[in-house]
């Protein structure tokens, strides 16, 4: 008789357990899509930037839920998505249709100044 008064018991803590279980599986599988949202949007900004499109402005048009990384580790959809906005928006990828003969703010590249040390700095100063 005590084996049928356990049992009770028995049942409802395999329910709480199973109810933990299931909480916890949730919380995992919600860490692990937010990580592959971000390990999908790192790798599609840096194909980004590897194919020379530094414009911060495209990344906000792509739909990163529309982009997934396959098995072998390559972006599935982010081609699409550019080609349709290179279609779209071509002002965002530097490609601009020019009137005139003039030359494009956008076309001039950086100027890009290393930064002195502080024995460079003492130096010219004491130069000046």
């Amino acid at each position: 008789m005590e084996d049928t008064q356990e049992r009770p018991n028995d049942i409802e803590a395999m329910q709480a357990a199973l109810q933990k279980a299931n909480a916890e599986a949730q919380k995992h599988r919600e860490q692990k899509n937010a990580y592959r949202g971000m390990v999908t949007r790192l790798m599609a900004e840096r194909t980004l930037s590897e194919a020379g499109l530094t414009n911060a402005k495209v990344a906000k048009y792509l739909d990163y839920s529309k982009v997934t990384v396959t098995d072998t580790g390559e972006l599935e959809g982010l081609s699409e998505q550019l080609d349709a906005l290179k279609e779209d928006l071509p002002e965002l990828f530097g490609v601009t249709k020019r009137v005139s003969g003039g030359g494009d703010a956008a076309d001039k590249q950086p100027v890009t100044r290393k930064p002195k040390t502080s024995a460079n700095a003492l130096v010219e100063q004491l130069k000046g």
